[in-house]
């Protein structure tokens, strides 16, 4: 009998001793199959690691504590004491409290395998001369660290492989004849079912799954007149290939418009087209973010300097 890839992932997921990184691969050859870019979005990120302007899953953040070495008088030393949180200042306690990890499962996979210890030190830069002696009576505080239990790595990646059970089980459920050729092809399952479903068990049942910046930087990086950077802006969104060509063709049709009260023609339908996907759940956006989105984002290109919200 021909093992379909929605089986071989699932079976990957339930062993526990399945290579993570490979299960992730093969789950991005299926969310490929599905043409559906949050899913993509999850999945690449967890691979490769999440950059700094889109905004982790709660499993992935935790708190840390705070520990020092001290030296006191007569020789005197305290070693591996525990800091409280109100000794450290908030220009650090913001930066480290609570700890975001952004880095890819396959380096917290190795980490895991090849650490001896039950702990991950985090570092804290200068800290320990900015605590000298606040922190315990007559002692000065040599060397400063934050450090976390390896167990949050343990359920890091136990959290994932779960989802992605959760995601696959789900899928097989909503059309039990799912398989390779009919995946590809166009099965029963609607995108909005689809990206439903991504809602639910990936992103943990979260109304906007894709808001991942806020509206005041959201066009930071889109330059004026430059195609390619407001591609990459839609794309990091959840926009889908097909909808950024169509975006690109309407681009090229469309006169340069007065204002960014009023976009040409065919970039308007675009925009329609747009806030009705994230109306039906197919873009998986929220339609209040869609509108301030779309409107900063191609204020942004055009050269506007004043878009919604701002």
């Amino acid at each position: 009998m021909l093992i379909t890839l929605l089986e071989d992932i699932q079976t990957m997921a339930v062993d526990a001793s399945s290579d993570l990184g490979t299960l992730l691969r093969k789950c991005q050859l299926f969310a490929a199959r599905l043409g559906n870019q949050p899913l993509e979005n999850w999945l690449i990120w967890e691979l490769n690691g999440y950059p700094p302007n889109v905004e982790v899953p709660g499993y992935r953040s935790w708190s840390l504590e705070f520990k020092g070495h001290f030296s006191g008088p007569r020789g005197s030393k305290l070693e591996n004491a525990p800091i409280p949180i109100t000794c450290i200042p908030n220009n650090v306690r913001h930066l480290l409290e609570p700890y975001i990890c952004r880095k890819s499962i396959t380096h917290l996979d190795e980490c895991l395998k090849k650490r001896d210890r039950d702990v991950v030190r985090v570092e804290t830069g200068d800290l320990a001369l900015y605590l000298g002696m606040k922190v315990y009576r007559h002692h000065n505080c040599v060397e400063a660290w934050a450090e976390y239990s390896t167990g949050h790595v343990v359920a890091l990646l136990n959290t994932v492989r779960n989802r992605i059970l959760d995601f696959t089980l789900a899928i097989w459920k909503a059309e039990p004849t799912i398989d390779d050729s009919n995946v590809a092809e166009g099965s029963k399952l609607k995108p909005a079912q689809v990206t439903q479903i991504v809602k639910t068990t990936i992103y943990g049942g979260v109304t906007n799954v894709l808001d991942t910046t806020s509206n005041t930087n959201v066009g930071d990086n889109i330059k004026m007149n430059d195609v390619s950077s407001l591609q990459n802006m839609f794309r990091e969104h959840g926009v889908s290939d097909n909808d950024i060509q169509d975006l690109k063709d309407a681009l090229e049709l469309d006169d340069t418009p007065d204002s960014a009260e009023r976009f040409g023609q065919k970039t308007s339908a675009w925009i329609g087209t747009m806030m009705q996907k994230a109306a039906d759940g197919s873009w998986a956006i929220g339609i209040g973010q869609a509108g301030n989105l779309l409107a900063q984002a191609l204020a942004r290109f055009y050269g506007f300097s004043r878009t919604d919200g701002d």
